[in-house]
């Protein structure tokens, strides 16, 4: 459904670049992340995956490829953006993992080279997917967003408190982030005893 509801986000000016960021860790964030672009691909869009949580990278263990090269030796100059680029299952979707891990990720997650980056891919894919780091530890993923069109917010039901959520959520607010939607993970699955099951 997440997939879905994208396409109906200000049809005037659609969101191309998507950060998707938590409250804390632990939330799930790259497993939504994986598998919102993973249905994007199915649905037939060009999508790239990338991996931009610089300091626990997790998405390209998750997809089973080498991170070991990707945005962090894009941005220095060190690769070039087509060798970084992982090709993954037949060509479902385009991976750019991490790579590695560098001492100073907000100012390279802030830089102009970031900027471009993003409009570069802008030009080449109808999505890019962006997995970024929490909100509350560090400024990272606030940072990454106003590069971005937008950010979703990964809450976990039963751990996150709704102290940090709205925290995070001004934390978007004060860089002029559009928060385009939330998804609560773990929710449990409630069976209900009547009708109208689309209310």
């Amino acid at each position: 459904t997440i997939r879905t509801n994208l396409r109906y986000v200000d049809v005037d000016n659609p969101a191309r670049a998507v950060v998707i960021t938590s409250s804390v860790p632990g939330e799930g964030k790259s497993t939504t992340a994986c598998n919102l672009a993973i249905a994007l691909g199915q649905a037939g869009s060009r999508v790239l995956l990338m991996e931009a949580d610089l300091r626990r990278p997790k998405v390209a263990d998750y997809l089973g490829v080498d991170g070991s090269v990707g945005l962090t030796d894009v941005l220095i100059g060190q690769v070039e953006l087509d060798t970084a680029i992982v090709s993954w299952q037949r060509g479902l979707i385009d991976f750019l993992p991490a790579g590695a891990i560098p001492p100073n990720p907000s100012e390279l997650l802030g830089s102009r080279q970031m900027s471009d980056l993003l409009a570069l891919l802008g030009q080449r894919y109808d999505a890019i997917i962006i997995d970024a780091p929490p909100l509350l530890p560090v400024t990272d993923a606030a940072i990454l967003a106003t590069a971005a069109d937008g950010a979703i917010l990964v809450t976990r039901y039963g751990r996150t408190r709704r102290e940090q959520v709205a925290e995070a959520a001004d934390a978007l607010r004060q860089v002029n982030v559009r928060l385009l939607g939330t998804v609560l993970n773990f929710a449990p699955t409630r069976r209900r005893g009547y009708g109208y099951t689309k209310y």
